[in-house]
């Protein structure tokens, strides 16, 4: 059985940018920086692949991003979370086609 994941993402406003001293476990997190929300609801720097999860299908997106000559690819669950935020700061949907999968909870859940 694959294991079943929550995530609770949090979003914050940072009065002062550079007092933000962020400590990310570096198994969980490659690197911290700053990205424009509204680049996730655009077409431009994004793919997608079409995947498929427990019989449904589902897209997969990437977004490449590059900032003082570094470049990152922002994609999967971070790419979704961030798309969903993006659309409801800017209360309107992505230029693209979502199209996230149709979650199915198995009725008993080992522990």
């Amino acid at each position: 059985m694959q294991h079943l994941l929550r995530v609770v993402p949090v979003i914050g406003v940072l009065n002062d940018r550079k007092a933000f001293k962020p400590t990310p476990n570096p198994a969980e997190v490659d690197a911290v920086f700053d990205a424009p929300l509204e680049m996730f609801i655009k077409e431009e720097n994004r793919s997608a692949e079409e995947r498929e999860w427990m019989g449904e299908k589902y897209l997969l997106h990437f977004f490449d991003y590059e900032i003082e000559n570094k470049r990152y690819l922002i994609w999967g669950l971070t790419a979704g979370i961030l798309i969903r935020a993006a659309s409801v700061v800017y209360q309107r949907p992505p230029a693209f086609l979502e199209q996230s999968p149709k979650f199915k909870f198995p009725g008993l859940v080992d522990k």
